[in-house]
């Protein structure tokens, strides 16, 4: 759960405050770790912090060391993650005899959860499934890849096993997932995943491999059906469609389901499976494992179908020109409409389906296929997105122009029209906020403009970041050559999420905190237990952990601001500052500055603090 707005920058700093009341506490650690290399956060707001002689953890209200590990000296901080949702932390040390190590920890208490020892596989990602009591871990060692049980009950490992060599070599400290497809769980309970071409089946109990299946070429698609207890399997640019037994790993594929085309993919709807491929797509019924259409519905460069309760949306996507098409349950046509430019986004809303394209924008209408508005919106990058809650509307900016758009009508208005932003260009990866009574928030890193609801832009300003930018975490930016596709189309991947949220009816996500969602005298967990029990009665399920909402979900007063760190030029010099700045006003309301170009802090948005390793012994608390 990312509550902390996270900025690492070094490894010294000294610090100056406003005034002395605004430090919360501080504690010399120079004599438990003689050098303090780094600091993080885990979940439960403990404070870590590794140095020259071990890794210890503080109590981020009080200062109060609450473990010290002596063995784990000097941890890479590159190692270092939180596992989502849970007071875990992993990291990796090299004990003065013996290979690296890997550690799970508790962190509160440090008790040692799990630890890799002699056998040098770290960990690398995982999935937390707490209807199954599990976490899976992903572990690597060298080119030997495993998959780990961790139980959610005892909070130990269950089992290891190993899933064969990489044939590609991964970075150190990378957090991508090396599995592809799943974990699925077939009527047994048994674990299926895929990984490139091939496919493992795993007792969920014991860890034992029960077969593996091995094809031509990289899965594409891997979808269980437990109508009919069968495993389908899509081979890249393969001319069948593989139906497996889970249970067994036999070929179970009946006849009747030839490919005209090359595969592209396989997904569910309502108990069906859509199959899509080059020369079309038709639905299979599981029950029977044939097509439920006499003929497969075709178009030119077939991509994606997105099923609806209007029928289904069959997109072909192509760098110059694409098709959008609308066809029934049957698998008629009820409309086919041509779109200019590679469409990147396209959802279905209330009003008609929404696309995006490189060349044009706009919304075809469920009835005929027909523009619904009267004219293009082209937008040249990912527009920015939020939600008004007042008005009802989504609020788009793009390229200096602001639009308001009903997700009930269709209707879209431009309110706002050559809005220049400081140090703001057309490839600049902007998100939108809205802040009620305000306006709209348009921001990056380092950037805040307020964009009030009337069109007036209220203010506008860039701040200049820190010498040191190493390690900070930029927006993501969206290149559509990822996809096969040599277009330069920009953004904030966060806008898609969006835009995907919006127009399922989702307008308030974790991306769109502007208010408190929730009450704030409530607790939030894990819990498993019986899947049948009645919903909310937490009395029937097994508490793993129970943490004050307070640790997770920003406050109204935090909503109110942003933190941005900046070097200002001065007569003196050049002075780095963390700024509090409203996000209503653009006003400065509290900041502290650092005397070093290359500190070493974060910012917990979630209690208002700033923690600071200075000088590379002492750990400060300061309230903003």
């Amino acid at each position: 759960m990312k509550k902390l707005l996270l900025v690492t920058f070094g490894l010294i700093m000294s610090i100056h405050t406003v005034s002395a009341q605004d430090k919360l506490w501080e504690k010399n650690l120079k004599e438990e770790l003689y050098n303090v290399s780094w600091i993080k956060q885990s979940n439960d707001g403990v404070i870590i912090a590794a140095g020259d002689k071990g890794l210890l953890a503080l109590n981020n209200v009080t200062g109060e060391t609450l473990w010290h590990n002596k063995e784990l000296k000097a941890v890479d901080k590159n190692t270092f993650f939180a596992i989502e949702g849970l007071p875990i932390i992993y990291v990796e040390y090299t004990p003065i005899l013996g290979n690296i190590r890997g550690l799970l920890l508790n962190s509160s208490t440090g008790d040692i959860l799990f630890d890799t020892k002699d056998e040098g596989y770290k960990i690398r990602n995982f999935t937390t499934i707490p209807e199954k009591e599990a976490i899976f871990f992903e572990l690597l060692d060298g080119p030997e890849r495993y998959f780990m049980s961790f139980s959610l009950k005892t909070w130990k490992s269950q089992w290891v096993t190993a899933l064969g060599k990489s044939k590609n070599l991964l970075k150190k400290f990378t957090r991508i997932s090396i599995i592809d497809k799943g974990p699925f769980f077939n009527k047994e309970g048994n674990i299926i995943i895929s990984i490139k071409d091939e496919i493992f089946t795993i007792d969920a109990v014991t860890g034992e491999m029960l077969w593996q299946y091995k094809g031509d070429k990289k899965i594409n698609a891997l979808v269980y059906s437990d109508i009919n207890n069968s495993l389908y399997v899509g081979i890249r640019k393969s001319k069948r469609l593989i139906v497996l037994n889970p249970s067994t790993g036999e070929d179970i594929t009946p006849g009747k389901l030839k490919l005209r085309g090359t595969l592209i993919d396989v997904r569910q709807d309502n108990g069906n499976l859509i199959l899509v491929e080059t020369e079309g797509f038709n639905i299979i019924d599981p029950k029977t494992n044939e097509f439920t259409w006499k003929k497969s519905f075709k178009i030119e460069f077939l991509d994606e179908v997105i099923p609806n309760e209007q029928g289904y949306i069959a997109i072909g996507k192509d760098e110059d020109d694409g098709t959008i098409a609308l066809v029934d349950r049957e698998g008629d046509k009820i409309w086919n409409s041509k779109v200019k430019g590679y469409a990147y986004y396209v959802t279905p809303t209330k009003k008609g389906v929404l696309y995006v394209s490189t060349e044009r924008s706009n919304i075809l209408d469920f009835e005929d296929g027909k523009d619904v508005w009267k004219r293009d919106v082209k937008f040249r990058t990912i527009p920015a997105v939020t939600y008004d809650n007042q008005e009802d509307k989504v609020v788009l900016f793009e390229n200096g122009n602001g639009y308001k758009f009903d997700l009930t009508t269709g209707d879209i208005n431009l309110f706002a029209e050559d809005i220049d932003l400081e140090a703001v260009k057309r490839k600049t990866p902007l998100v939108a906020e809205y802040v009620p009574g305000a306006g709209y928030l348009l921001q990056t890193d380092q950037h805040m403009s307020l964009l009030e609801p009337s069109g007036n832009l209220k203010y506008t300003d860039y701040y200049t970041p820190p010498s040191s930018l190493g390690g900070f975490v930029g927006l993501a930016q969206l290149g559509l050559n990822i996809a096969g596709v040599d277009l330069d189309i920009q953004g904030s991947m966060e806008n898609i999420s969006m835009l995907s949220s919006l127009s399922n009816g989702a307008y308030r996500t974790r991306g769109d905190q502007s208010d408190v969602t929730s009450n704030t005298d409530s607790v939030v967990g894990l819990y498993i237990g019986d899947e049948n029990s009645v919903d909310g009665d937490l009395s029937t399920y097994y508490k793993v952990f129970e943490i004050t909402k307070t640790r997770y979900f920003n406050s109204k007063s935090i909503d109110s601001h942003k933190f941005i760190v900046a070097k200002i030029k001065k007569e003196t010099g050049s002075q780095h500052y963390i700024y509090m700045i409203n996000k209503a006003t653009g006003k400065r309301d509290k900041q502290i500055e650092l005397l070093d170009k290359t500190p070493n802090y974060f910012i917990d948005e979630v209690d208002n603090v700033v923690f600071v390793n200075e000088k590379n012994r002492v750990i400060s608390a300061y309230q903003f």
